[in-house]
């Protein structure tokens, strides 16, 4: 009985591991999609903020839009790569039973994982900091601006870049790995997490306190039912796009942060058998969780209209530029035939006239 059963588990889990490998290999594909639109996406999202042809991202807090499109972009640069030729190269090295080529793109996971570990931090972090200066901005208008600084926010993104390197190379240095990757759950991914969904509830509070605030202002004669409608409509578009942007935050977190902490304290019967069925879990949660690298450029910043102009100005300028050049070109040079085949004629009429005909 024990030996059918043995039998039994052992299939079972060389049905999972298959599993396990045809996914890394659909995971690995994927990323590489992935690491394309990521670098794209906030490539094209940093060069409108540095050419800027309207002047219009000069504040401060657009510093925190560079600090995350930059993490997001070296996230797709150089994460993504290297976990998607991981993923695909040692699912093939296990189909050959290449096993000390497995062994050898280890070093590769692991190098990925402190560099996603640099530029995954760094863009949850600023994102909370861009959260929270969304609510001061909110709640304290008049000192926001004075306490918001361009030199503070700069500084503030530079040691959030340089606290996410440090906590890195912490596992290098003193901590064990498993310990090193406790901390990293508890303390980066869980607190970002819920500082960030409080920092979401805090900023939609805010907003109501300051619509009622501004609604309470009005002059008496206006029209109450214009002024209501308009505060219903403002309130209802600002709770959808929190909500949203809240949600979209937490599906993509969530899922490596429960099956994390699953891994690191679930008790397991059949060790082997659910080690691999975490794994396939991981897959499916580490996608989602790239994903999220993709879309924030689309969610921040191209979903609003002045990063959409600045950007189709910075495209289709050159275009028109040129076209504009081989305009006044073409003018110029026709003006200048005209002006001497004009001369031309005066000269034959003025040599009519004088009885010089040319030989």
């Amino acid at each position: 009985m024990n030996s059918t059963q043995s039998l039994r588990t052992r299939l079972d889990l060389i049905q999972l591991v298959e599993t396990y490998h045809q996914l890394s290999i659909i995971l690995g594909i994927l990323l590489a999609v992935l690491s394309v639109i990521t670098t794209f996406g906030n490539g094209l999202l940093l060069l409108a903020i540095w050419r800027d042809p309207f002047k219009s991202f000069r504040t401060p807090t657009t510093f925190f839009i560079i600090g995350l499109a930059a993490a997001d972009f070296l996230t797709g640069l150089t994460a993504c790569p290297m976990y998607a030729w991981y993923f695909i190269s040692s699912s093939l090295a296990y189909k050959n039973r290449d096993f000390f080529y497995i062994s050898n793109l280890k070093k590769i996971a692991q190098i990925g994982q402190h560099i996603s570990m640099v530029t995954m931090n760094s863009s949850f972090i600023i994102l909370l900091l861009f959260t929270w200066s969304q609510f001061t901005a909110i709640s304290f208008p008049h000192k926001h601006r004075a306490f918001l600084t361009k030199k503070r926010v700069q500084t503030s993104v530079i040691l959030t870049w340089a606290y996410s390197g440090m906590f890195s190379l912490f596992s290098k240095i003193k901590a064990s790995h498993k310990t090193f990757l406790k901390i990293d759950l508890y303390f980066n991914t869980t607190g970002s997490l819920i500082l960030l969904t409080v920092a979401y509830f805090c900023l939609f509070r805010a907003f109501r306190q300051q619509m009622r605030r501004l609604h309470s202002w009005r002059p008496a004669n206006s029209t109450h039912g214009q002024q209501r409608r308009g505060r219903v409509s403002r309130e209802r578009q600002f709770i959808v796009v929190n909500l949203l942007l809240l949600s979209f935050i937490i599906a993509c977190t969530m899922p490596v942060t429960v099956i994390s902490y699953l891994a690191q304290h679930w008790v397991i019967k059949t060790p082997s058998v659910q080690m691999v069925k975490l794994g396939i879990a991981m897959l499916f949660a580490n996608g989602i969780l790239f994903l999220k690298f993709a879309i924030d450029p689309l969610v921040y910043a191209w979903r609003l209209s002045q990063y959409r102009r600045a950007l189709k100005s910075i495209l289709f300028c050159s275009r028109q530029r040129t076209e504009v050049d081989e305009f006044l070109s073409y003018s110029i040079n026709n003006r200048t035939a005209i002006s001497i085949r004009r001369l031309e004629l005066n000269k034959e009429e003025t040599n009519a006239i004088n009885g010089n005909w040319p030989a």
